[in-house]
């Protein structure tokens, strides 16, 4: 069965679903032209620099930046946006053939970037200037963009994918696209200056309790963390620390997990109930955000 919707205008097609709950609606993100910002009341700003990259591949030892992107945001002490700082975005060419996955991901050709190249020297000083750096899956964008920019290297990030609680928040998953629409966004494109945008968009949605993912987000990555390592954990154990949210980390050889310094001596106790009764303290080192993500 067909239903033609005779409303006469979007407004009006919009309030006929709006109590509909087998409807969702979701908008086109804003220009940063557009985008609401906040009032500016009395009070401290910081200014924080929303990064995105696009490579020609995961590994910054070996592939390359192609497109980057980043607007400073002057944020208040609720975490909302009080004014647009700057924005920019460059193309780059990686001096090899784009490959074809990327393409198909990007839409980004060779011919597009052929001969292009990046500031270096705006880009540094734009970054340095940020009180702090956030990015959606930061520590993929900080090997790229350290390796571009070794003065950069020991700089604040927080991470949007992991320093909020998006299952507490109501959400579901951590992808950007997926979370973008579930806060009522949608965006077309996949380039470094769309997902800037649209992770603006996800960091000034409104939690219930009146703040913004921006604001909970900066609070968390603020917070005292330690690294706690499996020291001597057996490798029958190694399904108990997964599912305990434990990383294996390749290059030292443990399993680790970021906590809270508070639960120190119950993650302790734990371990020695569950994973090893016996054998060296497990090594437990502070966290500062200028090292989350590395």
């Amino acid at each position: 069965m067909t239903t033609i919707n005779r409303a006469a205008s979007v407004e009006a097609a919009l309030s006929l679903c709006a109590n509909d709950p087998d409807v969702r609606i979701l908008r086109r993100v804003s220009s940063l032209q557009d985008f609401p910002l906040a009032k500016r009341v009395e009070g401290p700003t910081r200014f924080v620099a929303i990064v995105d990259t696009e490579t020609t591949g995961t590994d910054p030892l070996i592939d390359e930046i192609i497109d980057i992107a980043v607007v400073t945001l002057e944020v208040d002490q609720a975490g909302q946006i009080i004014s647009i700082v700057s924005a920019g975005q460059a193309l780059r060419d990686p001096h090899m053939p784009i490959p074809a996955h990327i393409h198909r991901l990007t839409g980004i050709t060779d011919d597009d970037v052929a001969g292009k190249s990046i500031d270096l020297d705006r880009l540094e000083r734009r970054l340095a200037a940020a009180d702090v750096r956030i990015a959606h899956n930061a520590r993929f964008d900080i090997g790229f963009v350290e390796n571009l920019l070794p003065g950069l290297a020991g700089a604040a990030w927080a991470c949007s994918a992991s320093d909020f609680d998006w299952v507490e928040a109501g959400f579901d998953g951590c992808k950007l696209g997926h979370l973008l629409m579930q806060a009522g966004y949608f965006n077309g494109a996949h380039r470094a200056m769309a997902d800037v945008i649209s992770l603006i968009h996800l960091l000034a949605h409104r939690l219930p309790d009146g703040g913004t993912v921006l604001g909970t987000l900066l609070a968390n990555a603020e917070r005292s963390t330690v690294r706690f390592e499996a020291t001597g954990a057996p490798y029958d154990k190694r399904g108990l620390l997964k599912a305990r949210g434990y990383r294996w980390d390749q290059r030292h050889r443990v399993w680790w997990s970021e906590i809270d310094e508070q639960q120190c001596a119950e993650e302790e106790r734990w371990f020695r109930q569950n994973i090893c009764a016996h054998g060296p303290v497990p090594r437990m080192m502070k966290i500062s955000w200028h090292q989350r993500h590395r």
